[in-house]
């Protein structure tokens, strides 16, 4: 299920991308607000889950449980920056350093704990927090941080 998501976002993303010709960018910004305004859903779907099982590998949520309430409305609402290219300074920070600390976090939980349940798909999808999850966060960070790179130097 998780694999046919992340194709489907990414042949969803080629017919936007390449209008004027391909342009890696514009993919990775339609796939981005894809994958948010999808996963950020599924959260919201499974919210009380979420809610209770987020804090357990997110160190922002167990310091914090109002991020816990309100990260799948910031993911939904960055994949509407993403699909609308708007804010895109304010929305690649952001995304950056959300999917830093995920990433931290995640690696965190796994070294420590082992085998504990993500809470990323809600109640749709049930998987292990595991390396699967570490790389999702790491390529959003990765791909955030070069549409960053690549709107400061142009």
């Amino acid at each position: 299920k998780l694999a046919g998501i992340f194709i489907f976002l990414a042949i969803s993303a080629l017919g936007p991308s390449t209008i004027a010709g391909f342009d890696i960018s514009e993919w990775m910004r339609w796939f981005m607000g894809g994958f948010f305004i999808i996963f950020g859903s599924f959260k919201l779907i499974g919210y009380e889950m979420f809610i209770m099982m987020f804090p357990s590998y997110d160190i922002l949520a167990k310091k914090y449980k109002i991020y816990s309430w309100i990260y799948p409305f910031i993911e939904v609402f960055l994949g509407v920056l993403f699909v609308l290219n708007l804010l895109d300074t304010f929305r690649d920070i952001t995304t950056v350093l959300i999917m830093g600390i995920g990433s931290f976090g995640i690696l965190r939980a796994i070294k420590q704990q082992g085998t504990i349940q993500c809470a990323c798909l809600g109640d749709i999808i049930r998987l292990p927090l595991s390396t699967v999850t570490l790389v999702e966060d790491g390529l959003m960070l990765a791909m955030a941080l070069m549409l960053l790179i690549s709107s400061i130097f142009g």
